[in-house]
């Protein structure tokens, strides 16, 4: 009965993830999962634990079996459940100090996944489901103070607290209290959403179709706009070293008279890089991005060795090169940050490039995954980032989810995934930082040593 109860738990987790995104199943989810855990021994925590986080992971992450098969998804599900089932480590009680302690723990093994391994892989926390309610909470304490809110206040009303539902509007309220930072203004941003000839990892086989895709759409949809944007990989081929790419991007900007921000890879002697190039209206570079944060397993093989074994498509990844610093770009006499596809994940990371960006551009190619739920739950992150740091996010997706997403969270407006288009969207610009951007995830660390005070009994089961 445990069993099927945490099989129950981690479903309603997964629930709050895309293509479900039902707020409320992390809540359920949560509780659910504490109320099993109540006064069980060691290894029964350890079993509970694992079973909840296969049904919570094995589904959330079945994205990543795309074209590939499912032994990586599996063994990514299994690594996160791994982690997950450290929860298992400590026995909890019906008491409010245990229950502080859980949601402290709960946030930490979520950071934890963030960092570890290989760079970590921060997919799947609890706070990027809870914009639809608790967006200006967001602003007060990040994605990981809403991870621990909603686990704080489900095993609360676990242990029968029935009062403490009382508790539940707190974190509404004091988000609809807490002010946007006021507007130094507004840009106008064309978001072009080129596709591609196919989905699968075998997209860019035929890349300068991919680009010249792009170029087409933006010529034939540009009105007014003070900058368009394409997404990652929208020129696979260098154009700094294809004479043909580079012609079609000249010829581009001359027919928009815009600048022009491009998702491009540079191809070096040392390996690839992913970079984000802003061309001026002369179609001359101004600034240029190199990716950092690189996706492990995506754009390099930490484990070559046993990647390939498990997978013969890591045969075909050649490792990119990380950039080695946040390059803002500027346009109209705005700053902002482009940030690529997996660089949205780690709190630390993009607390640091946003620190001085008006507002964001997420550039992002999800054709690898076809029409899996990866590109929906990826918003639901970018999302949970906007609300976080209070700035727009211009979204620019190969094949969707091209969106543009305001200060609070909110889609303003979006472009219909796998169909080529441009979405002119106008930005609202921000310099003031919101209360979230300053705290680190060293913050969470100390309030779950915090718990580990207050709580009055042995920390592990013995």
């Amino acid at each position: 009965m445990a069993i099927a109860l945490t099989i129950l738990a981690g479903f309603f987790l997964w629930g709050g993830f895309a293509p479900l995104e039902f707020a409320f199943g992390p809540y359920i989810g949560a509780a659910l999962f504490y109320r099993s855990m109540i006064d069980k021994e060691l290894r029964e925590r350890i079993v509970l634990s694992f079973f909840a986080g296969l049904a919570f992971f094995l589904p959330l992450l079945h994205w990543s079996g795309s074209y590939v098969g499912w032994v990586p998804w599996v063994s990514l599900a299994l690594l996160q459940t791994t982690i997950f089932t450290s929860l298992g480590f400590f026995s909890w009680k019906r008491n409010i100090s245990s229950v502080f302690l859980f949601a402290a723990f709960f946030t930490l093994i979520e950071i934890v996944r963030m960092k570890w391994p290989f760079g970590g892989f921060g997919w799947g926390r609890v706070g990027h489901t809870q914009v639809e309610y608790l967006s200006g909470f967001y602003s007060v304490v990040g994605v990981a103070g809403v991870t621990f809110t909603v686990v704080f206040l489900a095993s609360l009303f676990a242990i029968f607290k029935v009062k403490t539902m009382a508790l539940f509007p707190i974190p509404l309220l004091i988000g609809v209290f807490i002010p946007l930072p006021a507007s130094t203004g507004s840009i106008k941003v064309a978001a072009v959403q080129g596709g591609v000839d196919e989905l699968g990892f075998d997209y860019n086989k035929r890349a300068l179709s991919v680009l010249t895709r792009h170029a087409e759409a933006t010529v034939e949809s540009i009105n007014e706009a003070d900058l368009v944007v394409w997404p990652e990989n929208a020129s696979d081929i260098d154009p700094l070293k294809n004479q043909e790419a580079a012609l079609i991007i000249q010829n581009t900007i001359a027919e928009i008279g815009k600048p022009l921000l491009v998702g491009a890879v540079l191809r070096e002697n040392l390996g690839p890089k992913n970079v984000s190039i802003l061309y001026n209206e002369k179609s001359e570079i101004e600034s240029m991005y190199v990716k950092q944060d690189l996706a492990p397993f995506g754009e390099y093989i930490p484990i070559r060795k046993v990647a390939e074994f498990v997978s013969a498509e890591a045969k075909r990844v050649k490792d990119f090169q990380p950039g080695k610093e946040w390059i803002h770009h500027q346009v109209s006499g705005r700053t902002f940050q482009s940030v690529i596809c997996f660089e949205v994940l780690d709190d630390d990371f993009i607390r640091e490039g946003l620190s001085k960006a008006e507002f964001v551009v997420a550039q992002t190619n999800n054709a690898t995954f076809g029409k899996s739920p990866q590109a929906r739950q990826q918003l639901q992150i970018i999302r949970a980032r906007a609300a976080e740091f209070q700035r727009d996010f211009s979204v620019v997706s190969t094949t969707g989810f091209t969106a543009h997403v305001d200060s609070k969270g909110e889609i303003v407006k979006s472009l219909e995934q796998f169909k080529a288009g441009t979405l002119e969207m106008n930005l609202e610009t921000h310099e003031e930082r919101s209360l979230a951007s300053r705290i680190g995830s060293w913050a969470w660390v100390g309030v779950f040593l915090a718990a580990l005070a207050v709580s009055r009994r042995s920390v592990f089961s013995r």
